[in-house]
């Protein structure tokens, strides 16, 4: 470290820094771009929600408010029964409530319900990109993002037709009752600057991050350690992430529980639409992880060389005195500049790639520990090659 000039130890410290920083913002920017603004993949994330219990039942209740919430149900009731009767016009409008609230849910839970779900969730999605992004066309004034259930309404009037229950067929619903509002916050419209920013910056932050990464490494004195130490600050950063990201769950809850709104699907919505961010942030830190100790295992310490010995003894890999071939050679000579081509290749194919899923990410990663480890096993049975000083690479 002594040869290396102060100014590139401070200036590799800050990119360093900032790669780490920039790691994160870069999932929320993709997470941003692929699942928020997009409309394919936003109703692909969440179409499971028409088989979650909690949206199922909020459904159920939005539709049965929409229709039996009239003052003119009871009264029709009242209007068909004797005077003597009249009495009983709460009690059956109870009746009509909860038969058409059983009659909701089942529909909630049949596979139509799939379809009808998917339909208004693409109707929906206008007002969420305008919400998101301070658009004019949906009117988002009180930052809310609703699904459009008219369409269930009348799949449910009809089924209580077709069991005689017709007091309900000129019930006008008006437009506000046909709408289950999945968001509901002024405080929605304050992210439009961050949302606009992360959409314009997604093709461009990961490529900057990981041009910091490059530069770091390019500067540092001690390449081996500095790889370890970026990527155990990625895993810190991410990490961090999650956190806030499970922080901010509360405050959304706290923002959309209204009396529009049913916490249980909320919370569900929440879960469903920030799947990709925690699952990809899961498998960066365990990508970062897998780096930091590959990055270990090639170091110098007794420790490493400890493992390093125990792992040419258990698979044969140690023959001293052999004569390495040119491959063997190459690989021990421009070995740093290997392991960097590697973890770099790593990184694009999981920038470039539209929607990585997890298995893409571990399989990445995967690929990444082989060939750093074949790298360190051709290298170091490459006994015939000049010195390498492992403390600076």
């Amino acid at each position: 470290m002594s040869d290396v000039p102060r100014w590139r130890r401070i200036v590799g410290t800050i990119l360093l820094v900032v790669g780490c920083v920039l790691v994160p913002l870069s999932l929320s920017a993709v997470w941003v771009r692929n699942t928020l603004l997009d409309t394919d993949n936003y109703v692909s994330t969440v179409g499971p929600l028409a088989s979650d219990p909690h949206v199922q039942q909020a459904v159920a209740n939005r539709v049965t408010d929409a229709l039996v919430d009239d003052a003119t149900v009871e009264q029709k009731i009242a209007a068909a029964l004797p005077p003597r009767a009249s009495f009983l016009a709460a009690p059956l409008e109870d009746g009509v409530r909860s038969a058409v609230n059983r009659a909701a849910l089942r529909l909630a839970q049949s596979s139509r319900f799939e379809t009808l779900w998917e339909r208004a969730n693409r109707r929906a999605h206008e007002a969420l990109v305008n919400v998101l992004t301070g658009g004019g066309r949906v009117s988002t004034s009180n930052g809310t993002v609703a699904i459009n259930v008219e369409q269930i309404v009348e799949n449910v009037r009809q089924r209580l037709d077709a069991k005689g229950i017709t007091v309900l067929d000129d019930v006008q619903v008006p437009p506000d009752k046909q709408q289950l509002v999945i968001v509901q916050s002024k405080d929605l419209e304050k992210v439009q600057g961050l949302v606009d920013f992360l959409q314009t910056i997604a093709w461009v932050i990961p490529f900057i991050a990981l041009a910091c990464f490059a530069a770091a490494i390019g500067l540092s004195g001690n390449r081996r350690r500095t790889i370890q130490r970026g990527a155990l600050g990625v895993a810190f950063a991410v990490a961090l992430q999650l956190v806030l990201l499970k922080a901010g769950r509360n405050l959304y809850l706290d923002a959309v529980t209204t009396k529009k709104s049913t916490p249980g699907a909320a919370g569900s919505v929440w879960d469903q639409l920030t799947s990709f961010l925690r699952t990809s942030g899961l498998t960066a830190i365990a990508l970062a992880l897998v780096i930091a100790f590959a990055a270990w295992v090639v170091g110098p310490s007794s420790a490493a060389v400890s493992v390093r010995g125990w792992w040419h003894r258990a698979f044969g890999t140690a023959r001293p005195g052999a004569d390495p071939g040119p491959v063997a050679r190459f690989v021990a000579r421009f070995k740093s500049l290997l392991r960097g081509i590697g973890i770099a290749i790593a990184f694009l194919v999981l920038i470039v790639w539209n929607h990585p899923t997890v298995l893409t990410v571990l399989v990445v990663a995967i690929v990444l520990v082989v060939y750093l480890v074949l790298l360190e096993l051709l290298g170091r049975n490459a006994t015939g090659a000049p010195a390498v000083d492992s403390s600076r690479v």
